[in-house]
């Protein structure tokens, strides 16, 4: 056992690396390595002769002299059995060689199914194969219990009838791992699951044998009153369910097998021939074969387990064993290390100065050869690859990200210089249409401010007021500029701002203002320009006799009544209407295209 434990964690780690298994996960992997590899000791790895030093490096265990051990064993267990059956046949010893015989075939059979569970690779021939040994240890059971301790002849004969349970159901486990054989999604079809239905149904039919005896017929027409039987065409039915499906499943897995040609993979035809030429020379009844192979249980439960090893062995069916001479022989430098750091095994592409680098650490030799460990229980795998074509590769990439670093500098220090050229390109640009479209109001003022030299203090506070209302003007029409560019609605809050800025400047000067706005939408902004325009107008005619100021403001009209003795009827015109009435100027303007904006 320990030996197979240690061949199939060398198994695990070749699959690591080799090509041939790349889908398979690493990290998985490693775990099972690591369990496996945990299984045997030091001290039994140097007993099989497997354990290697760094400076030892001694052949492994030939597979010829491991299968030989095992074949030994198992006949001896077989002649132990045998010569308990001898024994039993001559009354010596009691009752005790048929205990003994059965415990020595269930121990065998046990160990067996155990042994599939650790060798065989492929998850669904591993289930039918644990349920085969399974199905031999009921029936094994069952036999011991039928001759050992059942006396009642009725309980004795339903037992009997329970023994096509696995002599049913064995040959379609045998179908089912023929049919997985060079699949790897580890699940049957549907139609191979309805087959289950046809050893179901003989098996009831045999279960109820004693209400229609078309599987035994008994002697008197009652088993009750007598031991005699007959194979009836039911008996017929199971045996050649029974033959056809072992046919198939052997011809199956000669021809879907991947091993190449041989002797060898004869033998498990030849084992098949031999059950058929039992089963035909028992059921003929002749006493040699009843006296020296009578016990037709255990026999069919030696054939069938020699089947099945047979095509392990041949290589008919894939098994974890083998693969010491694998990992000895592959072109891959890797080793396994213990958790000390100590080289176990090597192949033979490590060379002697490969060592295990610290937990979380790689090696990188000056000839590009990079040696790696992962963590496994009770030790580390170990490995080594070249690395030199991803060092050069790594140098070319470092060099173009300096150079490209190089080139991002420049181009950052060229982006802000065109940056900066385009700003000052625009604020020109600003300021040339500001002075265009403002140019008369700032010549004013230069005019203004001129003026304001020789003055005398009355003049100079007129002056003063001009230049205030003009500067208010050119900064607040410089504002609804650029938001008119941007919008074609200005919302309630920006006409506010502007209509209440204009009565500020006004207030400053001395007029008394007031306003009060009726608006419940937004307006278009070239409407709003166009009164702000008017409320300078009127500003500059009326600057130094403007009293009082009224301003009302709603979503279809501007109106201003303004207290002054300036004539302003010569600002009228077709869009403003002006009026004289109780000594107030009564001036109006209507406001358009808000029709289809949003409040």
């Amino acid at each position: 056992m320990k030996k197979t434990a240690i061949a199939a964690c060398y198994c695990r780690f070749f699959t690591l690396f080799s090509g041939k298994f790349r889908r398979l996960k690493i990290g998985n992997e490693l775990k099972i390595a690591g369990r496996l590899y945990r299984c045997l000791p030091r001290s039994s790895l140097l007993t099989f002769g497997l354990y290697k030093t760094e400076k030892e490096r001694a052949l492994p265990v030939k597979r010829n002299t491991k299968q030989l051990f095992s074949m030994i064993f198992v006949f001896a267990v077989i002649a132990a059995t045998y010569s308990c059956r001898m024994l039993a046949k001559f009354d010596i010893g009691g009752v005790y060689p048929s205990y003994i015989r059965a415990a020595l075939y269930l121990l065998l059979f046990s160990l067996w199914g155990f042994s599939i569970d650790r060798r065989i690779i492929h998850k669904q021939t591993q289930h039918c194969l644990r349920l085969t040994a399974l199905l031999m240890l009921i029936w094994l059971i069952l036999r011991t219990l039928k001759y050992e301790f059942v006396t009642d002849t009725t309980a004795a004969r339903y037992i009997w009838y329970l023994y096509y349970l696995p002599m049913l159901f064995i040959p379609l486990l045998s179908v089912y791992i023929a049919l997985s054989l060079g699949r790897y999604d580890n699940r049957l079809t549907g139609k191979s699951v309805a087959m289950a239905i046809i050893p179901t149904l003989l098996f009831a039919a045999v279960m109820t044998n004693d209400l229609h005896q078309q599987m035994f017929a008994f002697g008197g027409g009652s088993p009750e009153f007598s031991g005699e039987y007959s194979y009836r065409p039911l008996y017929f039915v199971c045996l050649g369910w029974m033959i056809a499906c072992m046919a198939f499943s052997l011809v199956r897995l000669f021809k879907k097998s991947r091993v190449a040609g041989g002797k060898k993979r004869m033998v498990p035809l030849i084992m098949g021939c031999v059950a058929v030429l039992y089963s035909v020379l028992y059921l003929s009844g002749i006493p040699a074969v009843r006296w020296w192979l009578g016990d037709m249980n255990v026999t069919f439960c030696l054939l069938y387990a020699s089947i099945y090893e047979s095509c392990i062995r041949c290589r008919m069916i894939q098994s974890n064993t083998g693969y010491i001479e694998l990992f000895e022989a592959t072109t891959l430098a890797a080793c396994i290390a213990d958790n000390e750091g100590n080289i176990v095994l090597r192949s033979r592409a490590a060379g002697d100065d490969m060592v295990c680098p610290q937990e979380g650490q790689k090696i990188i030799r000056p000839d590009g050869m990079r040696i790696s460990s992962a963590r496994i229980s009770e030790g580390y795998a170990v490995w080594m690859d070249n690395v030199r074509p991803l060092t050069e590769l790594r140098e070319k990439l470092s060099e173009n990200k300096a150079e490209m670093e190089k080139n991002k500098k420049k181009l950052q220090d060229a982006y802000l210089v065109r940056k900066k050229l385009h700003e000052l390109t625009e604020k020109n640009r600003i300021y040339d249409e500001l002075e265009a479209r403002n140019g008369k109001q700032t010549a004013r003022m230069r005019q203004l401010l001129g003026q304001c030299e020789n003055a005398s203090p009355a003049e100079t506070k007129s002056l003063l007021k001009r230049i205030f209302l003009l500067g208010t003007y050119v900064k607040r029409s410089a504002n609804l500029y650029f938001l008119s560019r941007e919008y074609e609605f200005l919302p309630q809050q920006e006409l506010r701002l502007t209509v209440d800025e204009a009565v500020r400047a006004l207030t400053a000067c001395g007029t008394e203002c007031g306003v009060i706005y009726r608006t419940t939408k937004p307006m278009r902004s070239d409407e709003v320009v166009r009164i702000f325009g008017l409320l300078k107008i009127v500003a500059e005619a009326t600057v130094d006799d403007l009293r009082s100021l009224f301003i009302s403001v709603s979503d279809s009209e501007m109106a201003l009544s303004a207290e002054c003795f300036s004539d302003l009827s010569r600002i009228a015109t077709d869009e403003v209407t002006v009026c004289f009435e109780d000594g107030l100027w009564l001036i109006r303007t209507r406001i358009g295209g808000g029709e289809n904006a949003q409040a």
